[in-house]
């Protein structure tokens, strides 16, 4: 290469090239070459960057090496082969080498600082670990930095270390201090796992822990202490499973059992063959398939141990019976690639595997790749026969065990069918918590694994069992979960499984055999009436009428509303940054073109936020003609920073209740006089304990003058009877039925509006003063334009919220119709 500094001849400088010697041997040719193209000696393909972009550890890094304070920098591979190569020194995993690149160190130091005079040692640089620095406050803390996923700025949350050096009773306080979650188990009871040498055994410890969020990172912070002279301590954010320990049960696993056999699926992105194990027995002629997969997130490493365990059933002498009947495949850890790198939730390319169904990119995810290949070809082979897919994750946010499931109406047999498995374990222990679960695919959960195989193949047994990281609690206790109790609730999965295929082939034989006999009478008859009268009855009830399975069916549907009691899918580890920025964008654009609709609801409300939306989800109607009062509301509802909250006023009234005659006057006319102007703003007088005299309340007539009986005929539809410690007001938007107010009658209707018309008639002192003020000049209030409602507080006993309402005849729903109409239209049918 030139040097562009130097001033050098051209022409001198191409006669110092030698001439080209002559080709003497005539056997020498490019013509393969150029057939076949040309390909280097050595493999590139496999030879991927990684990049731990983290300007805070960096940070850090930089201070705290200024200040002396950094004793320990982790590993950060550069690319693949200088971590296989790193690990490969410990671990016993194979993995495709390609060409070494010498790399230039990109830290100060590896491991522990050469010049730190530090006693405690920490060290990660092995398979699965993850710390990145630690940094010394002081002699008895230190701060403590996890270290990103490769290829991503983000995703902070699995730690895996080690430390040893501390002396026989000796305390010492650990922070970690870049936890990306703003809520974590650790907030519910959970604390970190931690393994002393002394006791071999991974279990939950540590003392005053803490979880501090924060705007930018999260931190946890504990203590903990050692038992003896120079004890080893490894302590992680759940208890590791890693790649080595999977290859070494599966050579174990193929030793003693007799009924598996062992392939590759794939190979993954950094070089490593995933394995699958196929258990059957016998020629798979008429089967059942069924295929289950897990650690999809390296970070989730409680369902590789509960993996363990449903491999421990399979691989036994109590499941031969289950291979007379089907085939399981089982694909043990499909992102060994995170797991090996000490990932969290992503593996080399720095995406979410499990949001990337949906793409059909073979090189930058082949293990995604392989999994719906998989699927695909055994949907072809087997068609209906294909009954489940089960993917297992672990949770961080929520406890016990739970599933989550396909969405069905509850009208659709595959409602209780894919209900069968849950339920189940739910009997068969503690560990798992059947209204946990949720039967629904949301819109950010349609490209995982249960999500595109259940859209494509309709697989009604399509779950993702999720496992806690932390604890389980029963009716009594909270109980943390150990290596144990995962091994066995994977054993308790398979033998689920058993039960859920008997189960399901009888109500399928008694569900096809009765749905064929209706099918034929109801072709022959000729009373369309009767049908109507039955038609009201679920239809899937009927075929299970007088079997040992009705019970089970009527359970399962008195099950609906404890389930939505504890809806929590929200609090889930979903989405990755890329995703979740192209989910709110999608959102924000619905909602800029959902036509928005308005319901009627008070002008003037005092009810508090729980009791308004109780109130509007159960009688606001689904379409109605927009009114002035409509678009009042509409404007209140996006002015909704301008409403004053009742129970501020509330302290506000008190206040100037316990002043002296002569500044109540004062500061209540400022009070009314400073809330009028403001738009939109309620002035509520509350029944509280205080009461205003006389004069005050004069006083208040004379800014707000009672509203004309023009005014008061805009309630002529409604009749209101008090509730005790609620003004009558609130309930003046909660409109009967739609289709009951048709059926009244004109006379009706005027005998209403006669009643309320005397009613306003009472003496002015009992009335309710009650403002919501609307495009109002400061200088005048012009009532007839903004269309106030104000109502008369009627004396008498207080009843119910159910009598409260004026009406002969029952609410219904006015879902109960449409439903009535499908089923009318089914059976027709």
């Amino acid at each position: 290469m030139l040097n562009q500094d130097g001033d050098l001849n051209m022409q001198s400088f191409r006669n110092q090239i030698p001439q080209a010697l002559a080709i003497t041997d005539d056997t020498i040719s490019l013509e393969n070459d150029m057939l076949l193209g040309w390909t280097p000696k050595q493999d590139y393909s496999k030879l991927l960057t990684l990049n731990f972009n983290n300007q805070l550890n960096d940070q850090i890094i930089l201070e705290a090496s200024q200040n002396n304070k950094l004793i320990y920098v982790g590993f950060r591979p550069q690319d693949n082969n200088q971590m296989h190569k790193q690990y490969s020194n410990i671990s016993s995993y194979p993995f495709k080498r390609s060409v070494t690149i010498i790399n230039k160190p990109q830290l100060p130091f590896l491991g522990m600082n050469p010049i730190s005079i530090s006693r405690i040692k920490f060290n990660s640089i092995f398979e699965s670990g993850n710390l990145d620095v630690v940094i010394q406050v002081s002699e008895y803390e230190y701060d403590l930095y996890m270290r990103v996923d490769g290829n991503t700025q983000g995703h902070t949350s699995w730690y895996n270390f080690e430390l040893s050096g501390m002396k026989q009773g000796e305390k010492i306080q650990l922070n970690i201090c870049n936890f990306t979650k703003l809520h974590s188990l650790y907030e519910r009871g959970m604390k970190p796992f931690i393994w002393r040498s002394t006791t071999q055994e991974w279990l939950q410890g540590g003392e005053n822990i803490q979880y501090k969020t924060s705007q930018n990172n999260n931190c946890l912070s504990f203590i903990i202490d050692c038992n003896q002279e120079n004890e080893l301590i490894k302590i992680a954010y759940c208890v590791p499973y890693t790649f080595s320990q999977l290859l070494e049960y599966c050579d174990e696993l193929q030793k003693r059992c007799s009924h598996v056999k062992r392939k590759i699926l794939c190979e993954s992105l950094g070089g490593v063959q995933l394995p699958m194990l196929i258990f059957s027995k016998g020629k798979s002629t008429n089967k059942k398939c069924l295929i289950i997969q897990a650690r999809i997130h390296p970070g989730e490493s409680n369902s590789s141990w509960v993996m363990q365990g449903l491999m421990n059933y399979l691989s036994s002498q109590q499941a031969i019976k289950l291979f007379e009947k089907c085939i399981i495949k089982v694909i043990p850890m499909m992102n060994p690639d995170g797991v090996i790198l000490g990932n969290y939730r992503t593996g080399f390319e720095g995406k979410d595997l499990n949001r990337k169904f949906k793409q059909n990119d073979g090189i930058l995810y082949p293990t995604v790749q392989a999994m719906k290949s998989l699927v695909k070809k055994q949907y072809k082979k087997f068609q209906n026969n294909l009954i489940a897919f089960i993917d297992l994750h672990g949770h961080s946010i929520k406890k016990n065990v739970f599933i989550y499931g396909p969405e069905y109406a509850l009208w659709d047999y595959n409602y209780y069918k894919c209900r069968i498995l849950p339920k189940l374990l739910s009997q068969k222990t503690e560990m798992f918590r059947f209204y946990s679960s949720i039967f629904r695919i949301s819109q950010s959960k349609k490209s995982t694994a249960r999500g595109v195989f259940a859209d494509l193949y309709d697989i009604v047994n399509c779950f993702t069992i999720e496992t806690s990281n932390g604890n389980y609690y029963n009716q009594t206790q909270t109980i943390d979960f150990t290596t144990k109790n995962w091994l066995d609730m994977g054993w308790i999965i398979g033998e689920t499984l058993i039960d859920m295929i008997d189960i399901q082939n009888e109500m399928d034989q008694i569900y096809n055999m009765k749905n064929d006999d209706n099918k034929r009478l109801n072709r022959f008859n000729k009373n369309q009436q009767l049908l109507k009268k039955k038609s009201i009855i679920d239809p899937n009830q009927i075929p299970f009428q007088n079997t040992k399975f009705q019970k089970l069916i009527e359970e399962l549907k008195n099950d609906e509303d404890k389930m939505n009691q504890s809806f929590s899918e929200g609090n889930s580890d979903s989405l990755d940054d890329d995703e979740q920025l192209e989910e709110i964008i999608e959102n924000k654009s619905e909602e800029i073109m959902k036509p928005k609709s308005y319901t009627s609801k008070p002008l003037i409300s005092i009810l508090y936020s729980s009791q308004k939306s109780k109130l509007e989800s159960k009688y606001s109607p689904s379409h109605q003609k927009y009114s002035p009062q409509q678009t009042i509301m509409h404007s209140i509802e996006l002015n909704q920073n301008k409403v004053y909250h009742p129970v501020n006023q509330q302290s506000i009234l008190k206040k100037i209740a316990s002043r002296t005659q002569s500044k109540k006057q004062n500061e209540l006319s400022k009070y009314i006089t400073n809330y009028m102007n403001q738009q939109f703003a309620t002035i509520d007088f509350l029944e509280c304990s205080f009461n205003l005299n006389q004069s005050i309340q004069q006083n208040i007539r004379s800014i707000l003058p009672r509203p004309s009986t023009s005014q008061f005929e805009m309630l002529d539809e409604e009749k209101f009877t008090p509730i005790q410690g609620l003004n009558s007001s609130h309930y003046s938007g909660c409109k009967r039925h739609t289709r009951l107010h048709s059926n009244l009658t004109v006379n009706k209707q005027k005998k209403c509006r006669n009643i309320k018309r005397n009613q306003t008639k009472s003496p002015p002192h009992q009335i309710n003063t009650n403002v919501r003020n609307s495009n109002m000049n400061n200088t005048q209030m012009n009532f007839e334009a903004m269309k106030l409602k104000c109502k008369m507080k009627i004396q008498h006993q207080p009843t119910k919220f159910s009598d409260s309402y004026h009406t002969k005849r029952p609410s219904i729903p006015p879902s109960f119709y449409s439903v009535r109409r499908h089923m009318i239209q089914r059976l027709k049918n």
